[in-house]
């Protein structure tokens, strides 16, 4: 009888443990991910989404060139009327070549003490930086070395880099291509899947520009004419494009 008891005792406890478990997983388990149904239908619109590449390229009308001057005196003082002294005399000689006073910028003004292999004091270091855009680019040579020149010693050339004083038509022939590039891997993947193309539902698209930047740091020059080589500016446009399927 205590058997019989315990048993019909035990049934009860084991069928609620079993509701219990079950109702614990019921809950807690999570709801299975579904893709997004944008039209409300229960199924995911066909698409298709790919990217174009488009490149054309074009000579650089413009030299953008970083130059100035780096003096060092004991005096603080000194260094500042110094420097400020030699770099009016690139800028003058800039002017000089034709460059238009809305071309030129100042870059950079530096002012740090130095010191000797002992750590003490040993005087002060000014620099100063213009950078000029030079849209004569026969003379570009001839001007560089000039301006250089204007500085003495304490010239320093930074660098120079190209550029197109208008991209606008080299832009829309790189869209032109990149779309029509899309859009040919579009039509190929639709027709492998035995579908067609509809409307143009999304469209991006990233620019880059490429072009030879050689750079110079150099101490002083001669007066002679520094060759100029402008060569060839690039300009890339990648486009993504989604269509729909039918």
């Amino acid at each position: 009888m205590r058997r019989t008891a315990q048993a019909a005792l035990a049934a009860p406890a084991a069928v609620v443990a079993i509701a219990a478990a079950y109702l614990l997983g019921t809950v807690h388990q999570p709801p299975p991910v579904r893709a997004a149904d944008t039209a409300g239908t229960g199924a995911v619109p066909a698409g298709v989404v790919v990217s174009g590449l488009g490149k054309t390229s074009g000579t650089p009308d413009v030299l953008e060139v970083s130059l100035g001057v780096e003096v060092r005196r004991a005096d603080v003082s000194a260094a500042l009327r110094d420097a400020g002294g030699l770099q009016q005399r690139v800028h003058d000689a800039l002017r000089r070549a034709g460059v238009a006073e809305k071309d030129l910028q100042t870059s950079g003004v530096s002012l740090y003490q130095t010191t000797d292999n002992k750590g003490r004091p040993a005087g002060y270091t000014v620099s100063e930086q213009v950078t000029a855009k030079l849209r004569n680019l026969a003379k570009a040579g001839q001007t560089i070395s000039n301006a250089v020149s204007a500085g003495g010693n304490a010239a320093r050339l930074q660098g120079v880099s190209f550029d197109l004083s208008d991209d606008t038509a080299l832009l829309q022939k790189a869209r032109d291509a990149a779309f029509a590039d899309a859009k040919s891997k579009a039509q190929r993947y639709a027709t492998l899947a035995g579908r067609t193309l509809g409307p143009v539902q999304t469209i991006s698209e990233q620019v880059g520009q490429n072009g030879p930047s050689p750079a110079m740091d150099v101490a002083a020059a001669a007066p002679i004419r520094m060759p100029i080589s402008p060569g060839t500016a690039r300009v890339d446009v990648t486009v993504t494009v989604r269509w729909s399927l039918r």
